[in-house]
Order: C-alpha cells, then structure tokens, then sequence
C-alpha cells in the first residue's frame, strides 16, 4: 500500500498535465492516478501521454465523457494509498508539498487543510485565487471560526490531505454534474466525521492557477452551468440543515447574478428556487454578509 493516492481528472490539456505531474515526486510510496476524461486525438498524443514514462503513475483512459467528477470518482476506486490528495491538472504543487504532507502522515484526523498561493497559468504573475483559502485558515487558527466551518468555506478537495479508510467506509463520492461535482464530496467529508479529526495546516503545498480558457472560465458564460451550480447548492443547503450553525450558500444572491445570463435564465433560477422552496434558502448568511458591508460602509 502507497502512503499518498494523488487524484488528477484531467481534459484536453497535456502540457498542463505535465506540470502538475513534474511537481509530483516519482517515488514509490507516492501513487499517482491520471483519470483522462474523453480527450480528443487533435489534442492529446496519446502514445506519449504525460505519465506514462513514470514508474509510479497509472493512466487511465475512460471514453464516457462523465466530467471531473466522473474521472474524480475513476481515481478513487483505484486508489490505495493511506492518505487521497486531489489536483486539477492544470495546477501544481509547491517544491516541498510532499515533504510536508509526509510530515503528517501519522496524523489522527480525517481531514487536514492547507493553504495554497496562485498564479496566472501563463505568465506565473500573481493571481488571488488562494486568498479566500487562507483567510479561513487564519481564521479557524485565531478561533474567529471553528474547524469545520473552516473546512466547509472552501469546498474544493485540492489543499487537503483526506484519509482514505474513512473517504471509502463512508462511501463518500463525488457528484457527476456538469460543474460543482466537489461540493457535495466535501461537504459529506467534513459533516461526517467529528470536529476533533478535523485539521489545518498553515503551510503552503499547492498553486492554483487562472487560465481564461479554463473550466471555470467558461462557466462563466454558460447558463446550464449556472444552473447545474445552482442545482448543487441547493442541495448543499438541503444537506446543512442537519448540522444546525454551518454557513449555507445565500441563494437568493444567486438569482440576482442570474440576470447575467439573460431574462430567460433569470426566469428558471426563479422558478427553480420556488419549485425547491430555496428562494430564502441561506438568507441569515445574506442579512449577515449585508450587516457587515453596512458595518464597513460606517466606519
């Protein structure tokens, strides 16, 4: 058994996949798990697929099409290693990132959080995408916050070092939507296990990336994405009504983002969060967040 199962989805974006593979050591108690996700031909060589030439990596090739999540969830079931860590195939790790996780490998907690730093993926330029990341582990440090709400304020799985007995006894997957699919994933991760094995790190192992042509680029864009997040939130907040003092998504801040994309999808997101009883779903995180703009606005 490996003591590190990384997880990286990857789509249509080989060079990438080579960096993020390059600050991945190639040893043997690092298992790296490459899930391709449907790549077209006229993007990817596939007889020199990123990884094939390392002792340590396993690529699989998986024609479905089922998105992040479905890959996400491929990856899981070949993983044998202790401890899951995710990537997205166009981020990276820092040059120690395995030095550290290797240093609480004999950790008790179920989950450990760590911060990250960002870039552009082209020019290396400074990006704030990490920003939100480590002011909540800041937060939960000083005891502003509490480490599960720490851990839920940023449901993303990169940054984080997940146990793979309690990830796979649980049966704990990820969504496979259209966007989102790691919401749910980490939501269910945090909720169901006690606060006590819950950690944060303040030491930094991950680079995340902006790329305008990225997945979450173009969702920007896209409508049935919207929706589909939406849809996700939804049942986030569904889900955190069972764990009475977590932070739900204010919805109703979605519908006023929805006029973006037009009077059409302004009308589904309506009817969607009255079909769902969600239009006031999340409105205590809303009056807070207005609360405290008010508040700044005074000083």
């Amino acid at each position: 058994m490996h003591t590190f199962s990384v997880i990286i989805p990857h789509h249509n974006i080989p060079q990438l996949l080579q960096r993020c593979l390059d600050s991945i050591p190639d040893v043997p108690d690092v298992q790296v798990i490459v899930v391709d996700d449907n790549s077209s031909a006229d993007n990817v060589d596939f007889d020199h697929f990123p990884g094939l030439e390392r002792r340590y990596t396993e690529c699989i090739f998986d024609k479905q099409g089922g998105g992040a999540g479905h890959a996400r969830n491929i990856g899981l079931r070949h993983a044998d290693g202790k401890w899951l860590v995710f990537a997205d195939s166009d981020d990276f790790f820092t040059k120690d990132a395995f030095d550290i996780f290797s240093s609480h490998k004999e950790d008790v907690a179920n989950i450990i959080l760590f911060k990250a730093n960002s870039v552009d993926s082209d020019d290396y330029s400074p990006s704030d995408r990490h920003i939100e990341l480590n002011k909540y582990i800041d937060s939960v440090v000083s005891g502003d916050m509490s480490m599960t709400q720490g851990l839920l304020a940023k449901p993303v799985p990169w940054c984080k070092m997940f146990r793979r007995d309690y990830i796979q006894g649980y049966k704990i997957f990820f969504d496979e939507t259209m966007a989102s699919n790691d919401v749910m994933f980490v939501a269910r991760s945090v909720c169901w296990t006690e606060s006590t094995y819950l950690a944060v790190c303040t030491e930094t192992v991950y680079t995340v990336t902006s790329r305008a042509d990225s997945l979450m680029g173009r969702s920007k864009s896209d409508p049935d994405n919207f929706l589909c997040r939406l849809e996700v939130y939804i049942r986030y907040n569904n889900f955190l009504r069972d764990y009475p003092g977590l932070r739900k998504e204010p919805l109703i801040i979605l519908l006023f983002r929805s006029h973006r994309y037009g009077l059409r999808t302004f009308v589904r997101t309506f009817m969607l969060l009255l079909r769902k009883q969600a239009l006031f779903s999340g409105f205590d995180t809303f009056m807070r967040i207005i609360n405290n703009h008010t508040l700044r606005l005074k000083v």
